[in-house]
């Protein structure tokens, strides 16, 4: 449901909420690693910042996943800090604005179990819908704390002291002592409330053998009108347009053509890959009013 329509069910007390960002048409929220980095490391801040816990994320290329639990106010606070801190960073470096808004955001409250179930199945999913890898290896979600005894031996390398805190996330915040990092991303057994998640889902069984559901993303994804159908994933298909730019125009990347040659990449890509109009309009930067008329 669209934040403007979203009414708290729970009466101000502690509840459980999904919030799913829009997905972006014409721009990426995360490229590369340093990115996906930030964004984490933004999500283990929040949780010093608000009475919430984080009990599920997963960052995707142009869209990202959470799932909360706390006082509704508080969990909305919750989000705008990141998003806030997250368009502050494409900003910087990217000199891009206004891309991403805390108001394009699909807000649910989770108020059953099998609800809970299938919500946090469907975040820790999303790499493998998106055709990126599976589920458990995806390094941008919080799928490794649940029911993974062996991550939890995982040290992790400690912060040397505030400055270094500061220069690798980027923050004055004053961060608990045990957290520790794995080349600057701050781990998941830290700041994922991951124990809630494993007593409310019951047992590694009915985990594990959800991740096996194929048809789970489809009751989700209707619940909330996101049905989103992918042949590959962003990072994929920007392979491959390297590819084609390196093959049959002579330059390195797809930002060195003109109009025309552009236009041509866009009908090249929707014929050999099934690529969606809207991945298509994002990755080449392309107007969907313009690719309308143009497969």
């Amino acid at each position: 449901m669209k934040r403007s329509e979203f009414l708290d069910p729970y009466g101000g007390r502690e509840g459980v909420f999904q919030f799913t960002m829009e997905h972006l048409e014409k721009q990426l929220v995360f490229r590369v690693e340093e990115d996906y980095v930030y964004g984490v490391n933004t999500l283990a801040l929040a949780t010093l910042e608000y009475p919430v816990k984080l009990l599920c994320y997963s960052l995707m290329s142009n869209h990202l996943h959470l799932l909360l639990r706390g006082q509704y106010t508080y969990c909305l606070r919750f989000y705008d800090w990141i998003i806030g801190r997250i368009r502050s960073y494409l900003g910087r470096k990217y000199r891009i604005s206004g891309v991403i808004s805390g108001m394009n955001v699909d807000i649910s409250a989770v108020d059953s179990g099998r609800m809970f179930r299938n919500e946090v199945l469907y975040q820790i999913r999303n790499p493998y819908k998106a055709r990126i890898c599976s589920p458990l290896s995806y390094t941008w979600s919080s799928a490794d704390v649940y029911f993974n005894s062996q991550c939890h031996l995982v040290c992790g390398t400690p912060f040397a002291n505030h400055r270094e805190v500061r220069m690798l996330l980027h923050t004055h915040m004053h961060i608990p002592n045990h957290w520790t990092h794995d080349n600057g991303r701050i781990l998941n057994k830290w700041f994922v409330d991951y124990k809630y998640v494993e007593k409310s889902i019951g047992s590694s069984l009915v985990f594990f053998d959800g991740l096996r559901i194929y048809d789970l993303e489809s009751v989700v994804a209707q619940a909330h009108g996101l049905e989103v159908t992918i042949s590959f994933s962003d990072s994929e298909m920007l392979e491959k347009i390297a590819v084609i730019c390196h093959n049959e125009y002579h330059v390195r990347s797809h930002h060195q053509l003109d109009q025309k040659s552009l236009m041509i990449l866009a009908r090249t890509i929707a014929r050999r890959f099934s690529c969606p109009k809207s991945q298509i309009a994002r990755l080449l930067g392309l107007d969907m009013s313009f690719l309308d008329k143009l497969l």
